[in-house]
């Protein structure tokens, strides 16, 4: 009939229907810190959030260790890159390094890490894990 809107029989499966449940976005919760690390030799980006740590290294399948950021395809272990090397953590508002005493070490912005101690980061420095370089750069920071 002319006017009707024609009803469609949607199935009623609970699991399908949108939940109006607020979630912690919805209450204006901060977006996590987004970070590219540009490798210096293979001029590309690795992108992430930062919400809590990241693990940066190398994956090891035969004991089921895979670290967040995986940089051995791009050569990692032939650059002495360890498995677990760095993790980027956050310090109140601040990103921070921590070289995880890795084999080779780590510098930043020339100069070496003491392991297992945290350093500010700031956007364009230059982190070099074993031989590796990366620069960093903070795309999103949530408190500006």
């Amino acid at each position: 009939m002319a006017g009707e809107t024609r009803k469609f029989d949607h199935d009623t499966n609970p699991e399908l229907t949108a939940d109006p449940a607020i979630k912690p976005i919805d209450l204006g919760m901060p977006r996590p810190w987004r970070i590219a690390l540009r490798l210096m030799d293979f001029q590309m980006q690795m992108i992430f959030d930062l919400g809590g740590t990241i693990v940066i290294g190398r994956a090891h399948p035969e004991s089921g260790f895979y670290p967040d950021v995986d940089l051995g395809g791009f050569k990692g272990n032939e650059m002495g890159v360890s498995r677990e090397h760095l993790y980027f953590k956050l310090d109140g508002d601040r990103v921070t390094v921590i070289d995880n005493g890795s084999a080779n070490g780590t510098h930043l912005n020339g100069v070496w890490m003491k392991p297992h101690e945290a350093y500010p980061i700031r956007h364009g420095d230059e982190i070099t894990l074993g031989l590796m370089k990366l620069q960093v750069e903070l795309l999103t920071n949530p408190f500006f």
